[in-house]
């Protein structure tokens, strides 16, 4: 807790602590739970009954205003809240609907947009996916070359986006696109919202190295887009990006990821035994381990500093943040491949939504998960923006 908090505040906050905890322990699936911790997949009607387990509490939107249906609370609520559900093994909702689209409409779309589209993110109706990164174009977002042109009140868009996560779900899609070549390239950018029942869309699958189906290529052929479901005005879509993005990077680096993976490799490193001795006991690997543990805890400070101040978490603060949380998610995953020993080689595909249900496991149970979790989250420090592009940020704002 800050130490400038009063003891009734402290108190308040033990109490709604106390809250969330009750409502876990009531709401929470002792089996999903588990699996959670253990680094299993989740099935789309699992996160949709937590999603709505949550609406129904009223606490599906922690970082919505009270008008648009949200709770309201302050940032050490939602902190709290985050934290909580970390150490509860609560589900992690694919949140660019949650979070990053639902922002940008409350900032800067229409009340039409607004009432179409807000009550159905909040209750779990609607899931969102985002068409930003396209082939060949890297990390520069604003590289892009999927076109669009008017013809009268649509947009008719060509090209492709690719690493669109959970696109063979969603509903909607955030969609970045070219309206105009002309300036620099961040100029000409637009933002259109694409529903996914739209004739021409392609969706093509990518299995990413855990073997699972996540990631996505979206091909756009002619796709018609009304004129109504622009966000901001025509070309003018960089500027609205940037705070999109600002959300995107703390929600990638959430330091309640990095507390459970470090909670689970503790428990890996106290149960998992190396020479008749319990791997915590080896030297080299507790000494690794202690300074996770500290940059943890450095970065749960830096957290703490910023999470009333949505400015900083849009600037060089909130890209250390991204750059330091996603590392630490890496390098805490690595270790628990490596405790796996030569059970983090053998690969089951099958069994990392299901769990070992007719056999016994091959190895430790963690061992299941270890490799393909560690594999799947190598594109955490590319997603949201490169640790290379976040170290140009801070950078560019320190030689201002």
């Amino acid at each position: 807790m800050d130490d400038t908090q009063t003891a009734d505040e402290r108190a308040r906050l033990d109490d709604f602590r106390q809250e969330v905890r009750a409502f876990l322990g009531a709401n929470l699936s002792p089996d999903v739970a588990e699996r959670v911790k253990a680094g299993y997949y989740l099935d789309k009607p699992e996160l949709d009954r937590w999603q709505r387990a949550l609406y129904e509490r009223g606490w599906a939107g922690t970082n919505w205003p009270v008008e648009h249906g949200g709770t309201g609370w302050s940032p050490m609520q939602k902190y709290i809240f985050e934290d909580e559900c970390s150490r509860a093994g609560a589900p992690i909702l694919i949140m660019m609907g949650l979070n990053q689209v639902a922002a940008l409409l409350m900032a800067a779309g229409t009340e039409e947009q607004k009432q179409r589209h807000l009550q159905r993110i909040l209750d779990g109706s609607d899931l969102w996916c985002q068409g930003l990164s396209e082939p060949n174009s890297g990390s520069d977002l604003a590289s892009l070359k999927c076109a669009a042109w008017r013809e009268g009140d649509e947009y008719v868009v060509d090209g492709s986006k690719i690493w669109t996560t959970a696109a063979h779900w969603a509903n909607w899609c955030f969609l970045l696109v070219r309206t105009s070549s002309d300036g620099v390239k961040q100029e000409g950018i637009t933002i259109l919202l694409l529903d996914m029942k739209t004739p021409g869309i392609t969706i093509r699958p990518i299995i990413g190295l855990d073997g699972m189906h996540s990631l996505n290529q979206l091909f756009l052929d002619k796709v018609r887009i009304p004129v109504s479901c622009r966000v901001g005005e025509e070309g003018k879509g960089w500027p609205l990006m940037k705070y999109f993005l600002g959300h995107e990077r703390l929600s990638a680096a959430g330091i309640w990821k990095c507390k459970a993976h470090y909670a689970r490799l503790e428990k890996i490193a106290r149960e998992t035994r190396r020479n008749g001795r319990p791997l915590i006991e080896n030297a080299r690997f507790r000494d690794r381990m202690a300074w996770l543990e500290i940059r943890m805890r450095a970065l749960e400070v830096l957290l703490l500093s910023i999470v009333g101040d949505s400015a900083k978490a849009k600037g060089p603060e909130g890209a250390m943040i991204k750059l330091r949380g996603t590392q630490l998610q890496q390098e805490m995953l690595a270790m628990m491949s490596e405790a796996a020993g030569p059970y983090a080689v053998p690969f089951h595909p099958e069994v990392l939504r299901t769990g070992w249900t007719d056999e016994e496991p091959i190895g430790p149970e963690f061992a299941t998960t270890a490799t393909p979790f560690y594999l799947f989250w190598r594109k955490s420090t590319i997603s949201g923006g490169s640790s290379e592009i976040m170290r140009n940020v801070i950078s560019q704002a320190l030689f201002q």
